[in-house]
């Protein structure tokens, strides 16, 4: 590819959260990397959505001591607490710590590149990509074009879409990480959180904690809350050889080797952290058809064991359960028209059919991220997509890349050096946005640049 020299490549990060950092800090070790340029459209460099959060009780889902550090092996962001006295708890393994902590630790280091001139950050919005030569060229919302060697699409999770079935209100809230978005709940309001995942649980541990006095309830497809974790454990004997990839095969597989193991004295949450690192691999190599039947039989009961809770917080959502001032239904909505005071919904349970019908002040859209990209309106997917340099990955999911994360055009023709990293993935990769997937995406391409003959200084 061209480049400003002959052993320096240009780079172009689109997005910079926390993947968009990674890249940053990741690429720039490598010496024939020449100027590294960062945009993000709210500037949040190093925090984007997920740790830009302020509040105390919004928590990273894992002890800190599971999140690395910016290497493969190390254990940054420990021994970043340590030296900063960033918190208090005597033993790492158990601290389920706040996530603006987190992004404390990613943005630090990430201005450090900043301020020695190695990566440029820009507070912008990136419109399109397009080829120029054997490189890229990426117009911005200012106006500015920026060339580049290689591009990274580091877009993060991205805003839920409206919920099927909901009649438009004021009262019905789509994107509840928006500025202020809970701020109208009034105490005694009554509040129905659609989803129970990790959003719809830091949604209801927020009305908690300001006060609000009505019960809440939460309702999905499966009515699972997240289960809790524990302090890291190595598995005593790691799970090497799969089955044939089925769903049902590899279910069975876990099942068996769980079951062995708790007997022996080891949480089952070690063999599901085990399976984690090849959940990638397996996902890539099983048919559309098996990859479909995980997805749609099997994704929810995964994502409670893959994305737990802090201990504290499960407890208190059993708590709140037991005092009757949560109920979680496994169910789907049926129907929610709006009324001056919010909505009368229809919710028919899973299983028997029974309706309940409740009328709510509130509705909290907590489903998660818009995971089918042709549905966005971003207008750099759009482009991506209405230009042919980009399509939908597997099942509609994120965006097709190759195993090494680079994107495939509508012709599935790879394009070099223009990468998508983390949720965009989802469709190729499934495990993708933990910052420990993020992080092994962009040391995998590190690695490959820096053996590459085509880019070795």
């Amino acid at each position: 590819m061209t480049s400003a020299s002959p052993h320096s490549l240009r780079v172009a990060v689109i997005g910079g959260g926390v993947a968009g950092a990674f890249a940053g800090i990741i690429l720039a070790r490598l010496p024939q990397i020449g100027p590294i340029t960062v945009l993000d459209r709210d500037g949040a460099f190093g925090r984007g959505l997920a740790y830009s959060a302020k509040a105390k009780w919004h928590r990273i889902n894992v002890p800190a001591s599971k999140m690395g550090g910016l290497g493969a092996e190390d254990n940054g962001f420990v021994e970043w607490l340590t030296e900063t006295g960033q918190a208090n708890w005597p033993d790492y393994s158990t601290s389920f710590v706040p996530r603006r902590v987190y992004g404390d630790y990613i943005s630090t280091k990430f201005n450090e590149l900043t301020g020695s001139g190695r990566v440029t950050p820009r507070q912008d919005v990136a419109l399109s990509v397009t080829r120029q030569g054997d490189g890229y060229r990426v117009a911005t919302a200012s106006g500015a074009t920026i060339d580049a060697d290689l591009v990274f699409l580091c877009l993060g999770n991205q805003p839920p879409s409206p919920f099927p079935g909901i009649e438009a209100s004021p009262r019905s809230i789509t994107n509840v990480w928006a500025p202020g978005a809970l701020d109208p709940v009034g105490k005694d309001d009554r509040v129905l959180v659609i989803g129970t995942g990790a959003t719809a649980v830091d949604m209801v541990i927020d009305l908690v904690h300001r006060g609000m006095r009505a019960p809440i309830t939460m309702v999905s497809r499966r009515g699972l809350l997240p289960l809790i974790d524990v302090p890291a454990q190595t598995d005593p004997d790691p799970m090497n050889s799969f089955p044939v990839p089925t769903a049902r095969g590899l279910l069975a597989a876990l099942l068996r080797d769980t079951r062995r193991k708790v007997v022996a004295g080891v949480p089952w949450q070690t063999m599901v952290d085990t399976f984690r690192l090849s959940i990638g691999e397996l996902y890539r190599n099983a048919s559309e058809t098996e990859r479909a039947r995980f997805a749609r039989h099997l994704r929810a009961i995964w994502m409670v064991h893959r994305h737990r809770l802090a201990p504290d917080v499960a407890e208190l959502l059993e708590q709140l359960q037991r005092d009757k001032q949560l109920d979680v239904i496994a169910g789907r909505i049926t129907s929610a028209v709006a009324t001056p005071s919010g909505h009368d919904v229809t919710i028919r349970k899973r299983g028997h059919g029974e309706t309940i019908n409740l009328a709510t002040n509130w509705i909290l859209n907590c489903t998660g991220p818009e995971e089918h990209y042709d549905r966005l309106g971003d207008p750099l997917i759009k482009s991506l997509l209405a230009t042919g340099q980009a399509r939908t990955g597997f099942n509609g999911l994120g965006l097709d890349v190759a195993p090494t994360c680079e994107l495939r055009d509508s012709a599935g023709h790879v394009q070099p050096g223009f990468y998508a990293i983390g949720p965009a993935t989802r469709g190729a990769f499934w495990e993708v946005t933990a910052a420990s997937n993020i992080r092994r995406q962009l040391l995998a391409i590190k690695d490959a640049l820096e053996n590459s003959p085509s880019t070795a200084s």
